[in-house]
C-alpha cells in the first residue's frame, strides 16, 4: 500500500469517528461597536466614523476545537465624521458585511478562547466621499462564557477589512444559543 492510499484510509477513519460526527450547529446575535477609517494620502483627505452593526452568527463545530462560522451583519446606526478638506460634517455607516470564517478554539471549563481567520466582504459608505465594497482577509479572536450548555455569551475583536485606505475593525458582544 503507497502512502497516498494510507493517507486517504486514516483520513476516512477520522472523519468517521463519533467525535468527528457529534457536531452541532450554533448561533448568535449580536451588538457590534465599530471604528471606520479611509485615508487618501494623495489628497490629503482623512475621515472616520464609528458605527455600529447587528450581527449574526452561525456555526458548525466540526470537533472539540475547530468550528466553521458563518458572520453576517447589517447597519444599525451611521456615525458623524468631519470632511478633513473642507470641515463639513457627514455619516459614515457599514451597509452590510459578511463572511466565512474557521475558528479555532480552546476550552477552559466554561470558558472558551477563540480566533477567526477567513474572508469577508464589506461594503461601506462615507456620505459625501461615496461607497465601495472589498473582499479581504479577515481576523479576529475572542472569548466566550458558557453558563449552560445550550447558552453562550461572548466578547470578540474582528478586523474586517484593511486594504486601500479604508479599514473596519471593532468590537462586538453577543448572546448565543447551541442547539
Amino acid at each position: 500500500m503507497t502512502l497516498k492510499p494510507l493517507a486517504l484510509v486514516a483520513l476516512l477513519a477520522a472523519a468517521t469517528t463519533p467525535a468527528a460526527m457529534a457536531q452541532s450547529v450554533y448561533g448568535e446575535l449580536g451588538y457590534s461597536a465599530l471604528s471606520m477609517k479611509l485615508s487618501v494620502p494623495v489628497i490629503g483627505l482623512r475621515a472616520s466614523s464609528n458605527p455600529a452593526m447587528i450581527r449574526g452568527l452561525v456555526g458548525l463545530q466540526l470537533t472539540d476545537g475547530l468550528a466553521l462560522e458563518a458572520i453576517g451583519a447589517v447597519n444599525s446606526g451611521s456615525s458623524a465624521y468631519t470632511n478633513s478638506n473642507t470641515g463639513t460634517r457627514y455619516s459614515g455607516k457599514i451597509d452590510q458585511l459578511y463572511g466565512l470564517y474557521v475558528a479555532p478554539k480552546i476550552g477552559l471549563g466554561p470558558v472558551e478562547l477563540f480566533g477567526r481567520v477567513g474572508m469577508a466582504r464589506t461594503k461601506l459608505s462615507f456620505q459625501g466621499l461615496g461607497s465601495g465594497e472589498d473582499k479581504k482577509l479577515s481576523y479576529g479572536g475572542g472569548l466566550r462564557l458558557m453558563p449552560t450548555s445550550n447558552l453562550s455569551l461572548s466578547v470578540d475583536y474582528m478586523n474586517y477589512l484593511d486594504s486601500g485606505g479604508a479599514s473596519v475593525n471593532g468590537y462586538s458582544l453577543s448572546l448565543g444559543l447551541r442547539f
